[in-house]
């Protein structure tokens, strides 16, 4: 009995000793950690350019053990499909739930931008979006709806809802998790891995500041995530949208975050201002950026503007 003593103590000391030594492993510099494997080394190059260079990678990743043991089943299957499977970093996407379990992180730190996101439109539900009757009896939803409402969802259209018959009061989303989750969640609009410097306010910024950042080089601190591609693309690597008035060409502000914006808040396919869901502004307005107007999280009105969309 006292081997079997003496030996389950050893047991249970090397097992607290492999778990304090894992902790560490995640919490020390990445170059002798994390850089090591060549998978992530390119995710380390640019988390340390990024806005998060001083956060370590455990505070967003966590451990195996972060999840019980769901996380350590999801980690040993990740190095299962390492040894068997032909994958490589560009073939590794996030699904839904752990774009969510992301946010919840990204909370932790910006909880005043969180606050905002959830006071406005843009943290409506699937049930706000996708059960919406009076506006399902003017357009049926169709898959390119998650381009916007849904990026991270795993499924289509047609996994998502049930849209059988004409009676647009029977349509219904068939998980009722899905139901009160949310369609945009940070990462539809922020790359976490992305070389880019701490970022200001647009409006914020002075003229000379606002032409740096406009360069092809700057990166602003917001990125589309492109469902089609399940990949995110920077602001500033957008098309710059032509808006037309008719025939009259409108200027646009060359604000990246503007492309960002149009592009769930865009136009018909003859780029006409106030089609659609375009907001551009026009008048006295013509040219001025969205966020010189809007809480970029909120989307509330910061300021006296009025009208600034109405103006066609």
């Amino acid at each position: 009995m006292k081997k079997r003593g003496v030996f389950l103590l050893i047991g249970i000391g090397c097992v607290l000793v492999a778990i304090g030594s894992y902790k560490m492993a995640y919490s020390i510099n990445p170059d002798y950690t994390c850089a090591l494997c060549h998978e992530i080394e390119k995710s380390c190059t640019t988390w340390r350019g990024s806005s998060h260079a001083d956060v370590a990678c455990i505070d967003c990743h966590g451990t195996a053990l972060s999840n019980g043991l769901t996380g350590v089943t999801g980690k040993l299957n990740m190095v299962y499909i390492h040894f068997t499977e032909k994958k490589t970093n560009e073939d590794v996407f996030l699904t839904e739930k752990q774009s969510l379990d992301m946010a919840k992180r990204c909370a932790e730190c910006h909880g005043a931008e969180e606050k905002a996101w959830s006071s406005g439109a843009h943290s409506s539900t699937y049930k706000d979006i996708f059960m919406d009757e009076a506006h399902n009896q003017l357009e049926k939803p169709y898959s390119d709806c998650l381009r916007c409402h849904g990026m991270f969802y795993d499924g289509d259209i047609n996994s998502l809802m049930s849209l059988e018959g004409r009676d647009s009061g029977k349509w219904h989303i068939k998980d009722a998790d899905q139901v009160d989750r949310p369609t945009i969640t940070c990462l539809a609009c922020h790359q976490v891995h992305a070389s880019q410097p701490r970022s200001l306010n647009y409006k914020d910024l002075n003229a000379e500041e606002k032409a740096n950042l406009l360069k092809k080089t700057s990166r602003p601190g917001t990125a589309l995530y492109v469902r089609a591609e399940k990949r995110h693309m920077p602001s500033s690597n957008l098309m710059q949208i032509k808006m037309y008035r008719q025939d009259t060409l409108v200027r646009v502000s060359e604000d990246p975050n503007v492309k960002l914006c149009m592009q769930c808040h865009a136009p018909n396919g003859v780029h006409a201002v106030g089609s659609e869901d375009d907001k551009t502004p026009m008048g006295v307005y013509e040219g001025m950026s969205c966020m010189e107007c809007h809480d970029p999280h909120s989307n509330k009105v910061k300021n006296e503007y009025r009208n600034v969309h109405l103006n066609y």
